[in-house]
């Protein structure tokens, strides 16, 4: 299908010419900008709401600008909200692939309101039922088929509309543009507070006199971070035959202070977050991807511990925690959240760090968004007061150049999940398994591909219990 039945018909009716433009499959409409050499101010948008008395509306503006729901609900005196409901949506557009929605409400009998930026002689593109093609009309053709709606200024100019190509941004305006989204995200958003739980185990593990029972005392006060901790001294991995009755008994016999602490710390981190568990960020898909992760990355530093540049508990934790931005976005912006679990969903092959540039959303949340998970995940690191090597995992396991301070944790991240990526596992993409981390070993110089496999079996080996740990850590 390259044109919605539904609006074929409408057009023809209307007696309307109109081209289409087939193209590869993207559902990104700034991309199709780019390559086709379009001009955006002529792209129509179409946005769905629905009011508090239950009433449908489609405004349409220009992909230049975005919606302003504030002002149109002033203007109307009613009170809409954006439709982000995949069902809801699909039962309006029966005919039309999910996102590809067109701008032409009468075509499927919505009211329909139209921004005053479009209102122009240019050729109007936009959508039409598939990610395969685009339509254009005529700028008086499109003028006529909306002759009836009511136009009006609805609308406002991206603010900064370059985030969606940080990468040809210069260095030193990125830094301020950067700078000034994080204060304004600081300030109007307020990132989460650490959980209480997660305060106390950091001002343990920050005290020198801190014993194991002082420590289990804390774990047992949260059943269910005190059951995961002995689910884990339990687990083969770990070759422990004996009886655990404790939280203590997991600290002094098998896992250690500090690596029970980690494990704490991670799991307590993480519920301050109000997140669907299902979808490929969802919270099982999450801690799916923080389980093996963290146990991976523990392997590696152990194997190259003995040097005492990495401490494999540390490692832990920033295989746990290195993804907590994707959280973050979800807890601040969930409609946005929803469309970027979508994009996920149908580009199983990018990696997730060049999928959150494609987000069109509403003012802060596609700022936030096109920065990346890894970005705003360290600023919530940081105002938690993490440990500097879990900030460093936060913010650079996407960057293959990084060479700070704490390189040494941010290769191990990354290696794990290249390995990970061979079973679909985490947010590389696939085509990540297919680049050896041997770039990556050259930071050890201790390690062969040949261990490393070793490494990756011997976590593989345990994958029922993790997938198992990480369903009843998403409940």
């Amino acid at each position: 299908m390259i044109l919605a039945t539904s609006i074929k018909r409408y057009l023809e009716t209307a007696g309307v010419s109109y081209k289409v433009h087939p193209h590869r499959r993207e559902e990104c409409l700034r991309v199709l900008e780019r390559e086709l050499g379009l001009d955006a101010r002529y792209i129509a948008v179409p946005t769905l709401l629905r009011s508090d008395k239950n009433g449908l509306l489609m405004t349409v503006t220009p992909l230049t600008h975005e919606l302003d729901v504030n002002r149109l609900n002033g203007m109307l005196r009613r009170q809409f909200n954006v439709v982000t409901d995949t069902e809801t949506l699909s039962e309006w557009f029966d005919d039309v692939e999910p996102g590809a929605y067109p701008p032409l409400g009468g075509a499927y009998k919505i009211p329909l309101i139209i921004d005053k930026n479009l209102m122009t002689n240019q050729r109007v593109f936009f959508k039409c039922g598939s990610h395969n093609s685009l339509v254009s009309l005529d700028g008086e053709d499109f003028q006529f088929l909306c002759t009836s709606a009511p136009k009006a200024t609805i609308s406002n100019p991206r603010v900064v509309d370059e985030q969606l190509d940080i990468p040809v941004v210069q260095e030193g305006a990125q830094h301020s543009t950067v700078e000034e989204i994080k204060e304004k995200l600081l300030r109007v958003n307020r990132l989460p507070a650490m959980p209480p739980m997660a305060y106390q185990i950091i001002h343990l593990v920050n005290d020198p006199e801190t014993t194991a029972e002082q420590l289990s005392e804390v774990v047992e006060l949260d059943p269910s971070i005190a059951m995961q901790v002995m689910r884990y001294a339990g687990s083969p991995y770990y070759g422990y035959s004996g009886k655990i009755n404790s939280v203590q008994d997991a600290i002094t016999r098998v896992l250690g202070f500090d690596l029970v602490s980690n494990i704490a710390l991670g799991i307590a981190s993480s519920k301050v977050f109000n997140i669907d568990k299902e979808g490929p960020l969802g919270l099982k898909a999450f801690w799916r991807h923080a389980l093996y992760s963290a146990m991976l990355s523990q392997a590696i530093a152990r194997k190259v511990g003995d040097s005492g540049r990495v401490n494999p508990s540390l490692a832990y934790l920033g295989g746990l925690l290195h993804n907590m931005g994707v959280l973050l976005i979800g807890h601040l912006f969930p409609p946005e959240f929803n469309m970027l679990n979508k994009l996920v969903e149908t580009h199983p092959t990018e990696s997730l760090h060049v999928l959150e540039k494609r987000i069109i959303g509403l003012g802060q949340a596609q700022q936030v968004i096109a920065l990346g998970h890894s970005q705003v995940g360290s600023w919530l690191m940081e105002s938690w007061n993490m440990p500097g090597e879990v900030v460093a995992c936060c913010d650079h396991h996407h960057d293959r150049d990084y060479s700070g301070q704490h390189c040494d944790y941010v290769k191990i991240i990354q290696i794990s999940n290249q390995l990970l990526a061979r079973e679909g596992i985490g947010d590389c993409g696939v085509f990540a398994s297919e680049v050896m981390p041997g770039g990556s070993l050259e930071a050890f110089n201790l390690l062969t591909i040949k261990e490393l496999d070793e490494l990756f079996m011997n976590v593989m080996e345990m994958c029922g219990e993790i997938d198992d740990l990480a369903g009843r850590m998403a409940a």
